[in-house]
């Protein structure tokens, strides 16, 4: 009987945990639009998740065919992105914002073509990132409009633009085309303390 009652409660804090995961989930974008590179190219992956209560993550991160023409001190210098009308994010409550060392954060600011963002976040010349890793607080999925911006810099000099007619050291990427949603249901984590409770069980009768 004893075991009984360790087995149920074991079964009871697994499915208690599920349920607080239930709305975690992640959130995949690609910037595939430049303004000195080919469009239609994937440059830069935007992953965001909710899966820390009370804190959206964001990894921002350069794919291959960017970190192909890398040179030296290479990384993303900047980012931007754009909260629904219901969210305020300013100079008030920057401090929601967990950046790199030496980042800083400006509202309402340009990025290139793409044009104003809500939230425009930058890095120093020794400090580019890739990949780029921050966080905001009290920020949910449902509180992001999909589409973003990054400048990266530090390409290699002999890497030269559109039909060779210059050579770059630095562009801007846009994008909003997503790639994947990953929701964690409920169902799955009951599930499997379900499966875990009955094998228990069989294991104790076989005993």
């Amino acid at each position: 009987m004893k075991q009984m009652k360790t087995i149920l409660g074991t079964f009871l804090i697994a499915a208690l945990l599920g349920i607080s995961r239930a709305e975690a989930a992640s959130a995949q974008y690609m910037l595939d639009q430049s303004n000195a590179l080919e469009d239609g190219v994937d440059y830069l992956m935007v992953t965001i998740s909710d899966d820390q209560p009370g804190q959206l993550d964001f990894l921002v991160d350069t794919q291959p065919v960017l970190k192909e023409i890398a040179g030296n001190n290479f990384g993303i210098a900047s980012f931007g992105f754009n909260l629904v009308p219901e969210v305020e994010l300013s100079r008030h409550n920057k401090d929601k914002l967990l950046l790199p060392e030496k980042w800083r954060v400006r509202f309402n600011k340009g990025m290139g073509e793409a044009g104003k963002f809500d939230v425009r976040l930058m890095g120093t010349g020794q400090t580019r990132q890739d990949p780029l890793q921050f966080s905001v607080l009290d920020l949910g999925l449902e509180d992001i409009i999909p589409g973003f911006a990054s400048h990266v810099a530090g390409f290699e000099l002999e890497h030269c633009g559109l039909e060779g007619k210059h050579c770059i050291s630095s562009a801007f990427f846009y994008g909003d085309r997503q790639v994947s949603e990953v929701p964690v249901p409920a169902a799955f984590w009951l599930f499997g303390s379900g499966m875990l409770l009955l094998g228990r069980i069989a294991t104790r009768r076989r005993a």
